[in-house]
Parts: structure tokens; C-alpha cells; sequence
């Protein structure tokens, strides 16, 4: 009888021999602890289809069995040589490259034999499959009348606006916002836990619910902690510890509330009703993920392939993009994979993403999805072009599915290429491929390590060897930087560029690199992928400082992967905002943070200048029994109420010393520009220059401590004319007399000015 499992690729199993490990105690049954062995991977053992480990603090030479899901999960991730072993999500099988169409055309590893060595450019030309697409390179598909919604009164493109824009739509319509999408779900989930677990919140109760604004607060809050060390709540709303304290989130929501939030997040309604009630009769309209969806994504599905959609919807297709997989942190601590069979997840979780690495628009997040190994329902079926399984490239038929067959540029790892992924790729998708590939899944490589293990080709010399395959658009090439890089493509001509990369030369008698870059001839599908690829890891790097802490232990991974979401979107906004910042029909382009102008308050703390502190509004918000009373807010007054009664108490001092100080305009030093608030400043006349005040640094001492803040006016020459704002300000103003009980007369303005 044939074996039921396909056995380890034994090539690529010799090829982790040196890999660093370090094994805590409880690994070994009947043992408990967490202290970490270091050691290595000494053999691979054919018969048991594992490897043999060695540690380093045991005085004998015994040595364990180790199977490949451990190896995953306890490599020494930090050590110096961790990148040169290839440590695929999954474990190499033998033929693993081998699939059979539906009309019969089998796609496989190709033999060696089919494959010739290029020498003095005689390889025959292959020419790249038409790009059938509009432009070359991503563009913001976005109407003149949604650039005007993302603008403030004053035409400046605002950053908040576009990021709301880009989050996901809901409902049949798309007339669901994120935050009304989860609201509900949170909502019903709170009931359910009220129901069933007889959970009392703190904050809300059954009249008075979670709302779509609370949400967008528990977002913006997750931020803020995230910004100030990811805190906890309770050092958060700490009175007692300054430096732990976070204002921002203390004034944006009750402690009771947040807590009530992080304790309900959901993103589906996947359970079932107890009793014979009506879902209605309790909950709100049922919203669950198809019963056919993957096991492992059944609580998140839905606000990933809303994510997915909405990404692709805001942009105009260009062709180059590449993907790459990565690890989803706290996966193998969570409930899907600890615990009692059966587990949907055995050996952790990846997540795959597609990125734009070409244009504006480089390192934007086109797609992402959480890839669940060997035992994903979602692809553990046959593709489209597939009569038989072989996972990446059914994981890839669900990825580049809108892609297909226009010509698109992709650029990948070798977690994905091959030979076979190459001629699907090109005769089955229209897609042309390329990326570095593990010699043992193309025909190529055999010769490629002969030629290296003969010394042929030496690392540093920048020498390229190039094989192509006799019949088939395929190429396969060595390049000898500093280390061996393989590369295998499907529509690059087996050619070389002379000067083609720039790289730091080794000397070679010292070892010593050059402090200039020269240039080095390269082939062509190295530099393609050298060009691209990098760019991919810039994103997950900028995506890296926005790593959102939700502090849930209820739901293990979702909510980590909904901040993870949330994560991308923030870049992917400000790629967007970067270039629609430059869309404007008027004026020169500004840097990409230029609409967050700050003012400098009286107390010295920068603000924005058009920022209102809202209070968090909510029916009954004290309540009664379960519920506790809310936190008290502060003042929403740019200057807070003590200093305006020192400072009013100061100016009625130096008024009884000084009677005709009134309205003195005050020259200030400011750190930050600041502009003239008089609605007729002549800088808004200026045709020449954006529009806005005229800068200044003088203020009004009485109007400033009347109104609570400071008031802007101009008293200066601009270009060789008088600027006399202050003046005309107050000489449109209206003035009453006003005799406080045991005060001197006295005049103020009255405070419904209109030409403020």
C-alpha cells in the first residue's frame, strides 16, 4: 500500500543541519519550567522523518528526536545565521511540485536533464505575457467630489478623513461603516454574555448600549496606549501615578467603558441561540460567516475580506506587485492551537499579504489573509486550474485571483516559487513571475549547486550562471553576491546587465568591503526582484510601529488580527494621503504632514488648531446597579480654568495701576508658526500664495484672557505695507461699559463679535 503522507524531501531536510534551537524544559514529557536549552540540529533521521538535536549544557552526547512543527517554534530566531536556512511555514514533501490540470496537462518539477547552462548570451529570448492594464504604475481611484469630502473648511486635505475613506464598507448597499459594523456585533455579543454567562458590565447595560462612536474612541484609545508603552487600564486611568496616567484616553472614555469594550470584542455572531426564543427577540440582525469558510477564520473572515475589498476598491490597478508571508505573533499561545483536539491550527499561522511595490503607492497593502496550514478549508480544494492539491498554488489562485490574466508582475520568495508555480503562472493565470527559489524545487538547481560545489562561481565575485530549460519559459540564475542568490523566472531572457546593481566590493586579500558602491553586472531577473522586493518589508516596518496591544485574553487571536487590519490601514492611508495631498487643484504640493498645524496654547502645550475635545455621550451614563459612575471630564477650554483666573486676576492688578492699558497688541516669541484670526486678514486675499492668515507673532493681551485663548492679530509691516489687523478688529467691534461692583469703569467687548 502506498504511504498516505508524502515523505520529507531529504535535500532540503540536510539543509537545516547547523540551525540553532533553543528547547525549554516542558518540551520533554513529564517535565515542566521554562528555562531555555541552547543546542542544534545535528542529522535528519530518514526513517522516522525527524531530526536529531544536540545541546550545548549536556556533558553527553545524547541527542533528540525533534519533529519539524517544534523546530518552527523554538528556533533561535535572534541568532546571526538564522537567514541562511530556508524555514518554510509548512515541511518540504517529495513532489510537492506536481500538479495535474482538469484537461490533463501536468505541471511538475522538471528534470535536470531538460535544463542547459547559457554561456556568451546565447539563451533564447523569452518575452514577457502583454500588460493589458492602463497605467504601469497604482493610482488612488477617487472623483473630484470625494477629494472635496476629505477637506476641512479651509480646502486642506486631512489625514483622519482619508483613513475613515479606505476602512471597510458593510452591508448590501456598502452603507456600513467599520464602526457601526462592529458596534453590532459587539452589542450582541455583550447580550449573549449577559444571557449566558449572567456577565454584568460595568459601564453599559441593556438600555444603554455600545455605540459606533465608542468604538472609534476604543480604536483611537488602543493608539494612544500603544503610543505612551501600551500601559494598562489601570495604569492608564491612574490618579495617583502622573507618569503612568494617559490624558488623551482618560478624557476620550469612562475606565468602565473601556474595559466593557476590550471584554466584548467580536467581528461575527457565530453561535448558536439557547432556547426557543427568536434571534431578534434579543439580538440584533444575525451577521455570520459562511458555514463553508475555513474553520480557523470563521471569527474574523468577514472583516478580512471586507479589509481585502475595500483596499482593491480605492485604487486603479497597476502591474507590478509582490507578496510575502509572515508570522501572526501569539499564535501558538491561542485558543486554536493549546488545548484538546481537534485543533483547527497545529503548527501556528501565517499571513500572507499582497503589496504594491512599484509607484507613489509603493509598500500599500493590497491584500492580506491569515493562511492556516495544512488543514485550511479554503484551500484544501481543488483551484480552478487544478484537478490536484498542492497548497501554495491554490493559496495563490485565491490570492491573485483578480490579477489573472493581464499581464501582472509578481515578485515572491521561495516560500512560493517553483517550477511548477512558474509554468501556471504563466499558462494557466496570464501572470508573469519571479523570485528566489530553493534549488531543489527546479530542475536548474542541481546544476547550480554542482557548479558552486566545483567553485565555478565564489562568493563576492558578483559572477552570474545562468540555465534555461530547453522547451519551457523558465529560467533559473545564480548570482555570487555575498551570499548564493537563486532566482528562478518565467518571462526574463537568460541575459546579463553590465553595471547593472551597485554593491559595496570585498577586497579580495583583506575581506575588507569598499566604503564606496561601484557598479557590478547582474542579471536581469535579479535586479527586477532586488528593485521590488525589498519594498514589501519597508511596509511591514512601517506598519510595525503601530503594533496595537487590545489586552483581550477572552478571544486569543481575533482581536489581535483586527488590529493587525487596523495596523495596515493606517499606512495604507497615509500612502493615499500622500498622494491625494498632491491631487489638490490648487497650489504647490505640501509635505504629507502639512494639514496637522499646531498652535502654541498659554500654557506652553501644542494643540492642533482646529481640535475640539468631545465628551463621551451616552443615555443614562452614571446608571444604576451593575453599572458604574462614569469618569469625570475635564475642561474642554484650550486653557484650563485656574490659569485664566490668575491671569484675570493679574490684568485687573495692573489695571488699577495702569487705567488706559486696554486691547495692547504683544509682541511674543513662539516656537511654532502661528496665523492672524481675523476673518479679514489681507493674507486671504493673496493670489499668489496658499490660503490662509498672514503669520504672526502679536497678540491681544485683553482678548486672550476674556476668550480663554489666545487672539492672533496682526500689528506688523508685510512687503512694505502696514498690517494693522489688531486695529480693525477691534474698531469693528462693539464696545459696552461695564462698572463691576467696587471696580473703576471700565470697557470690554462684548463676545458675540462677528468679525472674529
Amino acid at each position: 500500500m502506498a504511504p498516505r503522507t508524502k515523505k520529507i524531501d531529504v535535500e532540503w531536510a540536510d539543509s537545516l543541519v547547523g540551525l540553532s534551537v533553543k528547547i525549554p524544559d516542558h518540551w520533554w514529557v513529564g517535565y515542566t519550567g521554562s528555562y531555555k536549552h541552547d543546542g542544534k540540529i545535528m542529522s535528519f533521521d530518514i526513517v522516522n522523518q525527524k531530526w536529531f538535536i544536540e545541546l550545548d549544557d549536556q556533558d553527553d552526547d545524547d541527542q533528540y528526536l525533534i519533529a519539524y512543527d517544534a523546530i518552527l517554534e523554538y528556533c533561535n530566531t535572534q541568532h546571526s545565521t538564522i537567514e541562511s536556512f530556508n524555514l518554510p511555514f509548512e515541511v518540504v514533501r517529495q513532489g510537492d511540485d506536481e500538479i495535474v490540470t482538469e484537461d490533463g496537462t501536468m505541471y511538475s518539477l522538471t528534470p535536470t536533464e531538460e535544463w542547459t547552462k547559457v554561456e556568451d548570451g546565447n539563451g533564447r529570448p523569452i518575452e514577457p505575457i502583454e500588460w493589458s492594464g492602463r497605467n504601469n504604475e497604482f493610482s488612488v481611484n477617487i472623483t473630484p467630489e470625494e477629494i472635496r469630502l476629505l477637506m476641512d473648511d479651509r480646502r486642506e486635505i486631512r489625514y483622519e478623513k482619508v483613513f475613515e475613506w479606505c476602512l471597510p464598507k458593510f452591508g448590501e448597499d456598502n452603507n456600513e461603516t467599520l464602526f457601526e459594523f462592529q458596534s453590532a456585533r459587539m452589542r450582541n455579543y455583550m447580550k449573549k454574555r449577559m444571557v449566558e454567562d449572567a456577565w454584568a458590565p460595568k459601564y453599559y447595560s441593556w438600555e444603554n448600549e455600545i455605540e459606533a462612536d465608542h468604538v472609534a474612541r476604543f480604536y483611537g484609545a488602543m493608539l494612544a496606549k500603544m503610543l505612551c508603552g501600551n500601559r494598562s487600564i489601570n495604569q492608564i486611568f491612574c490618579t495617583r501615578e502622573i507618569f503612568n496616567a494617559v490624558p488623551s484616553i482618560q478624557e476620550s472614555m469612562p475606565k468602565n467603558a473601556l474595559e466593557d469594550m476590550t471584554g466584548c470584542l467580536h467581528y461575527s455572531d457565530d453561535w448558536d441561540l439557547m432556547g426557543a426564543d427568536d434571534w431578534l427577540d434579543i439580538y440584533e440582525t444575525k451577521v455570520d460567516a459562511d458555514p463553508n469558510m475555513a474553520v480557523h477564520r470563521l471569527k474574523f473572515g468577514i472583516l478580512e475580506d471586507a479589509y481585502n475589498k475595500r483596499w482593491q476598491a480605492v485604487v486603479h490597478a497597476g502591474r507590478w506587485i509582490t507578496t510575502d508571508e509572515s508570522r501572526v505573533a501569539g499564535w501558538y499561545h491561542s485558543v486554536m492551537t493549546i488545548g484538546p483536539e481537534p485543533k483547527p491550527i497545529r503548527t501556528g499561522a501565517t499571513l500572507h499579504t499582497v503589496c504594491i511595490t512599484e509607484g507613489p503607492l509603493h509598500t500599500y497593502k493590497l491584500f492580506a489573509r491569515v493562511y492556516g496550514g495544512r488543514f485550511d478549508e479554503d484551500v484544501d480544494v481543488r483551484c480552478s486550474h487544478t484537478a490536484t492539491k498542492l497548497k501554495m498554488v491554490s493559496l495563490y489562485d485565491l490570492m491573485l485571483e483578480p490579477y489573472k490574466h493581464k499581464g501582472h508582475c509578481v515578485v515572491m520568495d521561495s516560500a512560493y516559487m517553483g517550477d511548477a508555480m512558474c509554468q501556471v503562472g504563466r499558462e494557466e493565470w496570464g501572470i508573469n513571475m519571479v523570485g528566489t527559489c530553493q534549488s531543489s524545487r527546479t530542475g536548474g538547481g542541481k546544476l547550480g549547486k554542482l557548479a558552486i560545489k566545483e567553485k565555478e562561481l565564489v562568493k563576492g565575485t558578483h559572477k552570474s550562471l545562468l540555465y534555461q530549460h530547453k522547451t519551457k519559459p523558465i529560467v533559473h540564475a545564480v548570482w555570487a553576491d555575498n551570499n548564493f542568490v537563486k532566482t528562478l523566472s518565467n518571462f526574463h531572457s537568460p541575459t546579463i546587465v553590465e553595471g547593472g546593481m551597485k554593491r559595496r566590493v570585498r577586497d579580495p586579500v583583506t575581506g575588507k568591503r569598499s566604503r564606496d558602491q561601484t557598479d557590478v553586472d547582474c542579471n536581469a531577473q535579479q535586479i527586477d526582484y532586488c528593485n521590488t522586493y525589498h519594498k514589501i518589508d519597508k511596509g511591514n516596518g512601517a506598519e510595525a510601529k503601530y503594533d496595537l496591544s487590545t489586552e483581550s485574553h477572552l478571544h486569543g487571536w481575533a482581536p489581535k488580527l483586527a488590529a493587525r487590519y487596523f495596523n495596515m490601514n493606517l499606512n495604507n492611508a497615509y500612502k493615499l494621503y500622500c498622494v491625494i495631498y498632491k491631487m489638490r487643484d490648487y497650489g504647490a504640493p505640501p509635505s504629507a504632514t502639512k494639514d496637522i498645524t499646531t498652535s502654541t496654547s498659554v500654557d506652553g502645550r501644542s494643540i492642533r488648531s482646529d481640535s475640539v475635545i468631545q465628551p463621551f455621550s451616552s443615555p443614562g451614563a452614571n446608571g444604576t446597579g451593575g453599572m458604574h459612575a462614569r469618569t469625570p471630564q475635564s475642561s474642554i477650554s484650550s486653557i484650563d480654568k485656574s490659569t485664566i483666573y490668575r491671569q484675570k486676576k493679574k490684568f485687573r492688578k495692573v489695571m488699577k495701576q495702569l487705567p488706559g492699558r486696554r486691547h495692547q497688541s504683544l509682541a511674543m516669541v513662539l516656537p511654532n508658526k502661528v496665523y492672524c484670526k481675523y476673518k479679514l486678514c489681507p493674507g486671504w486675499n493673496n493670489p499668489l500664495e496658499k490660503k490662509r492668515a498672514h503669520r504672526t507673532n502679536y497678540k491681544c493681551e485683553e482678548c486672550t484672557i476674556e476668550k480663554g485663548y489666545d487672539m492672533w492679530l496682526c500689528n506688523t509691516v508685510k512687503d512694505g505695507i502696514a498690517v494693522e489687523c489688531h486695529i480693525k478688529y477691534h474698531a469693528g467691534a462693539e464696545f459696552v461699559l461695564k462698572t463691576p461692583p467696587g471696580s473703576t469703569t471700565e470697557c470690554s467687548v462684548v463676545s458675540g463679535m462677528t468679525n472674529e
